[in-house]
């Protein structure tokens, strides 16, 4: 499947395309747009570990690797102090956050409009590598029902990997979105370094990224990959292998200079911003794309 496709063809596509698919999301640090703040906003940290290394930073993730441990773990306790931070700076009324919350209502009211989906098809999976609780809180605070996985709690909630919620009002399965974060929360986080991949190994994450491996490999699958910049191997390596499964990819570039992976370049449809010019946070592109798409009635 080797394609380049505008949102507005994309738009085109029908929505039983997505109503009788398992739904999946990736999610980077670029779905939250300017709500919160990327790498390089990280002033504190990237300032620590210029200090240490004697040299202006040009790759993070590749220049902390020649830091000694002790020194690694002091440029990760001030990550950590920044993150919890801007963690409680955000401001959860901004327009970037408001885009996240049409899109998961968009998706929601896809899967209750659905009459074909198997009860598999009731759960949307979110993987992500960010730290932050901004799609957990946003999933909350729309009335969705959403359960999270990291590694600092898998041991007391794996059993939310395969749960569905009933409402026995209506007697009827509804909509369930498992957050599962990769690279751990703000309790437990992995810094961005290259070593994150034989860190990512450890067994809570391990099992979290099997899981990840195992739900992409499901018949009829659909990921949604929304600001990611495509710098992690493990993860390439999971969508790689879960494309010769059948899995579809549909991997949104806020710009189109950015890279991704050539192992998968020609099997996914790349969304790219309609006006390069007038560029739009990725997350309301795909937002438009779902409210466009959903205006078709699905018994069409």
């Amino acid at each position: 499947m080797t394609s380049k496709e505008s949102p507005e063809s994309l738009i085109k596509l029908d929505p039983k395309i997505f109503s009788s698919a398992h739904i999946n999301f990736f999610l980077g640090a670029g779905v939250n747009g300017s709500s919160f703040p990327q790498m390089s906003g990280f002033k504190e940290t990237l300032s620590k570990a210029v200090e240490y290394l004697g040299k202006p930073i040009v790759s993070f993730e590749s220049d902390i690797e020649s830091l000694s441990e002790g020194k690694k773990k002091v440029v990760l306790n001030v990550f950590k102090k920044e993150l919890e931070k801007f963690s409680n700076d955000i401001d959860f009324e901004s327009a970037s956050i408001k885009d996240i919350e049409s899109m998961f209502q968009g998706v929601n009211s896809l899967i209750l409009e659905s009459e074909n989906r198997t009860l598999t098809m009731k759960q949307v999976n979110i993987y992500t590598t960010n730290y932050d609780c901004i799609v957990e809180k946003t999933l909350n605070k729309i009335g969705l029902l959403c359960n999270v996985l990291s590694s600092s709690n898998l041991e007391s909630r794996d059993k939310f990997f395969e749960l569905i919620g009933y409402d026995y009002g209506i007697k009827k399965y509804i909509p369930t979105f498992l957050v599962s974060k990769i690279h751990g929360d703000i309790d437990n986080p992995v810094l961005p370094s290259k070593n994150k991949y034989d860190e990512a190994l450890e067994a809570k994450r391990f099992e979290i990224l099997f899981r990840m491996k195992s739900q992409l490999s499901r018949f009829n699958s659909v990921l949604i990959v929304i600001g990611y910049s495509g710098n992690d191997r493990h993860i390439n390596g999971i969508i790689k292998d879960c494309l010769s499964f059948g899995l579809t990819v549909y991997w949104f570039r806020y710009a189109s200079t950015e890279k991704i992976p050539d192992e998968f370049i020609q099997k996914i449809f790349i969304i790219d911003q309609p006006d390069q010019q007038k560029q739009e946070n990725t997350t309301k592109l795909f937002c438009d794309m779902v409210n466009k798409t959903w205006e078709k009635p699905l018994e069409e």
